[in-house]
């Protein structure tokens, strides 16, 4: 089953921190990359919850490359668009996660650059969402700053304007003490270029393979073990996929725990999905 639905739940024990320094390099002017949304927060000790923050951009942006922006304690962000019209704001908020994303990070998650002419666009007069799932491991209140940075192309440089998609697949259910998997597949709308892959898994994720299937047979676009602590972008050359032609992804997993694990948004639950960039920008993420 295809999932690229908003999932709605509660945090708490969260407040603004506004002196947390960020564990990221390379985020100076000089080297071209900017901050494009940032929030400050502190957790409690042994909490997990979300924390939200929206940004009105009153200009066009053309995005060439991402780069998150995390603390310790940031489980993953999602920088999705806004929906509604409401004042720019940050607090505690639930966990979402849609089809209407530019950037998804998680532990060890590194730059994500396009190829020259190709930039991801935010008009003028369009908010943006950045959910933070945070988890604190330790004792004691844990304070950071987590966002993304990126680096922006001239009007004058973007020849193809290109968007993120991830589709996933929410029918898991991992016996106690034994392997499993799941399985789903996006259908591509119309035509576009397939520029790289983004497994994202929790922590009993152990293997995700992706296919581009087609009338004339298959093409392996990733096949690797999986790693929550190092959940890296995968370049990939890019690759033409027609309409009506699908990208089919399969996660497994080992559940070293005496419960069964389902699908669900906290760190001890699992998922399974599939970050995609592409370009053109296409009617919708997936053909019904």
């Amino acid at each position: 089953m295809l999932a690229c639905a908003a999932l709605i739940g509660c945090g708490s024990d969260v407040v603004v921190q506004p002196h947390a320094q960020a564990t990221t390099s390379g985020t100076s002017p000089e080297d071209g990359w900017t901050t494009l949304i940032d929030t400050n927060w502190e957790i409690g000790g042994g909490i997990e919850s979300y924390w939200c923050a929206t940004k009105t951009f009153h200009e066009d942006v053309y995005i060439n490359a991402f780069r998150p922006l995390g603390s310790t304690g940031t489980h993953h962000t999602l920088l999705l668009w806004a929906s509604g019209d409401l004042p720019d704001s940050e607090g505690v908020c639930g966990p979402t996660l849609d089809q209407s994303l530019l950037f998804a990070s998680g532990l060890g998650t590194d730059d994500m650059v396009f190829p020259e002419g190709v930039a991801l666009k935010i008009p003028a007069g369009s908010q943006l969402l950045l959910n933070l799932h945070l988890f604190n491991t330790t004792t004691d209140p844990l304070p950071g700053i987590s966002g993304t940075l990126v680096k922006t192309l001239d009007p004058s440089e973007v020849k193809q304007e290109a968007e993120m998609i991830m589709p996933g697949a929410n029918a898991i259910s991992v016996p106690p003490n034994s392997p499993g998997s799941v399985q789903s597949s996006c259908t591509f709308p119309g035509d576009a270029t397939l520029l790289s892959v983004w497994p994202h898994m929790h922590k009993y994720g152990t293997h995700m393979r992706v296919t581009h299937q087609m009338n004339t047979g298959e093409v392996t676009l990733h096949d690797a073990p999986y790693t929550f602590t190092d959940q890296k972008n995968i370049p990939i050359t890019p690759v033409p996929v027609l309409q009506g032609e699908r990208v089919h992804f399969e996660c497994s997993f080992m559940n070293t725990t005496s419960k069964t694990i389902g699908f669900g948004v906290s760190s001890d639950d699992e998922m399974c999905f599939l970050g995609l960039y592409r370009y053109p920008r296409l009617v919708s993420a997936c053909q019904n």
